[in-house]
């Protein structure tokens, strides 16, 4: 079968995302190797020369941390398929402490195996949507953890050399919910990567992961359209953070001092905007810092709805509020 021909117009994407929102694909293609994802990059050089790099190609793996656009993206999606055949890429493989996994592979399924395997590290992921590449593009994590903390090498391709890389760890430019992956999403694509965890009593992996069950339960939304946490935390860290100032001019900001973050959700529940709509799109009741789809929302009630919140955080404490969520296909 000719790969170009698998290569579909107008698939709508918003099925394919935690959110569902967002309109049509102009090109959409499911990937089962790298070699086919080769071909397809190949493709969209050919015959979208008019469109700037980073907009020629889009890759989709579970569909959580993103916004698409309404009017959808005018290149080519290319969604990697969570099981590919044998030989081409080995979906799952452990060996001792040591994890390879694709980038199509959920999350879900990899806390499963490796909890299985006897190996501790990935706990505080289990009930985080989305599949392994977007973790690693946008360095997921929770519980004041992240998956950068076990990646030890990751396997990408290169859309503008059209060749795989190996970058190791300290390569990849991990930051808070962000890496070089990221950065440039339109040109490296997470293909898979080499995880180092460590060995552990089930029954204790078993009670971590029934603790962070408990926490994200009390805690996150569960069972809601929605991306995930909109906007990054913020760290003290930042050059532009006075941080005595800050906590003497707003006391309410004390409970954080001692940690590296302060919380968006409460920012937002502090300034009374939870449960705040915007035409379908909500501020959770559970979570101020989560934006759900509560009935029939597009992507441009969502960006409204977050402009509302970063203009009012802002306007009260002078923070710059910076998104989780990537966004994709807007001008």
């Amino acid at each position: 079968m000719d790969l170009k021909s698998k290569i579909q117009k107008d698939v709508l994407l918003s099925p394919l995302t935690t959110f569902k929102i967002g309109g049509p694909a102009k090109y959409f293609v499911e990937a089962e190797s790298i070699e086919e994802i080769r071909e397809f990059c190949g493709w969209a050089k050919d015959n979208l020369p008019g469109l700037p790099a980073d907009r020629q190609v889009f890759v989709l793996g579970g569909g959580s941390n993103v916004l698409i656009s309404d009017k959808g993206f005018n290149g080519l999606v290319i969604r990697i398929k969570p099981c590919l055949p044998a030989g081409r890429n080995q979906e799952l493989r452990i060996k001792n402490n040591e994890v390879v996994v694709g980038a199509g592979v959920p999350l879900a399924k990899l806390v499963a195996e490796t909890a299985k395997a006897g190996l501790s590290g990935l706990e505080w992921a289990v009930g985080i949507p989305g599949t392994v590449g977007g973790a690693i593009a946008g360095n997921a994590g929770a519980f004041s953890k992240s998956i950068s903390d076990s990646v030890k090498e990751v396997k990408v391709f290169d859309t503008e050399e059209l060749k795989i890389k190996n970058y190791e760890s300290e390569d990849c430019d991990f930051g808070y919910r962000d890496s070089i992956f990221s950065a440039r999403s339109g040109d490296l694509l997470v293909f898979s990567a080499v995880l180092k965890l460590k060995k552990e009593k089930s029954e204790i992996i078993r009670q971590k992961i029934k603790d962070y069950v408990k926490q994200r339960t009390e805690s996150f939304v569960v069972g809601q359209a929605c991306a995930g946490c909109f906007f990054k935390n913020i760290e003290w860290r930042r050059k532009d953070m006075g941080k005595e100032k800050i906590l003497q001019k707003f006391p309410e900001l004390k409970q954080f001092a001692d940690k590296p973050k302060i919380s968006v959700g409460f920012l937002i529940d502090y300034l009374g905007l939870r449960g705040k709509k915007i035409g379908g799109a909500m501020i959770s009741s559970q979570h101020a810092n989560f934006i759900i789809n509560s009935k029939d929302a597009t992507a441009e009630h969502v960006l409204m709805l977050s402009g509302l919140i970063k203009q009012r955080v802002f306007n009260h404490y002078g923070f710059a509020l910076e998104n989780e969520v990537r966004l994709i296909g807007f001008d």
